[in-house]
């Protein structure tokens, strides 16, 4: 909708969620969940593979690989798509650092009765209340306070969503550390920037850190440098406009702020083992790149 950082698709728009099975759905900017009302779907997920039935909920984090392996003739459900900055600020008020990696590694979980029915009535309340502000003049009082309002219920969707999954996962609150408040500054900045800043430095900066004890602490935390994570924030997002659009290399090469496309080809190469030419060309030659 027109002004709103997300989208509610209903239930009639799932062909193009859940469209072919080699369809890859496109998951860079935005992040977002699926509840399945009725049928199942086969997805993969980053080469992972997971069952899909009614009552589940896949939740998805940007910078994601996600194809639909196989569907049921039946399937239902309701998809919501957000705008990462929408979602972030308050992850960043109410997530652990550790639950947020969680939700990437553990996207998928059942609802029970009671949750499911709550999830549902929120949703469709802030469905009626789209279509009531669409009917709505612009640049009115009246359409402003809707507006606010339908913010506040997709804000409430998402608390609801995140309740239900640390309620169904058993996550336990930790207090976070100093340590642990550095690795969530990173990813929450990482999600916004990586398509321009690939320098340590840039997010060390941001926290008045210098980048050796920065990464020293987000290896520390993760398992993984900050240089690491940044290359696999890149790569990932190149390697689905290289699947999903027909945009140039040159195009892709400007997106991502490289200063040439002969720059952006090394490193593309540098990390995947072939161009990116060749690694398209490889996609449509036999419908899938081994690595």
């Amino acid at each position: 909708m027109k002004n709103l950082p997300f989208e509610n698709i209903s239930i009639e728009d799932l062909v193009s969620v859940f469209g072919d099975k080699s369809q890859l759905m496109s998951l860079m900017d935005v992040c977002g969940f699926f509840l399945c009302q009725r049928g199942s779907a086969d997805v993969s997920l980053n080469g992972r593979m997971f069952h899909i039935g009614a009552g589940d909920v896949y939740i998805y984090t940007p910078s994601t690989f996600v194809s639909v392996v196989n569907r049921s003739e039946n399937i239902e459900g309701i998809a919501v798509k957000c705008k990462v900055d929408f979602v972030l600020p308050m992850l960043e008020r109410i997530v652990n650092p550790r639950d947020l990696l969680m939700l990437r590694e553990a996207p998928c979980f059942r609802l029970a009765d009671t949750q499911q029915d709550s999830l549902e009535k929120i949703l469709e309340v802030l469905r009626h209340r789209q279509m009531v502000l669409r009917s709505l003049e612009p640049d009115t009082t009246t359409y402003c306070l809707m507006q606010h309002l339908v913010l506040a219920l997709a804000e409430a969707v998402v608390h609801e969503l995140l309740f239900d999954y640390a309620s169904n996962k058993h996550l336990v609150s930790k207090a976070q550390d100093s340590k642990d408040r550095i690795f969530q500054i990173f990813l929450m900045s990482l999600f916004r920037n990586y398509k321009h800043e690939r320098e340590v430095a840039f997010y060390a900066d941001e926290q008045c850190l210098t980048p050796r004890y920065f990464s020293s602490i987000i290896k520390e935390r993760t398992g993984h440098s900050a240089s690491q994570w940044i290359i696999q924030m890149v790569i990932s997002s190149v390697k689905q406009i290289l699947r999903t659009t027909d945009l140039s290399v040159k195009e892709i090469a400007m997106d991502f702020n490289f200063p040439s496309q002969s720059f952006f080809g090394k490193y593309f190469k540098q990390y995947v083992g072939v161009s990116p030419k060749e690694y398209r060309l490889q996609l449509r030659t036999n419908g899938s790149f081994q690595e």
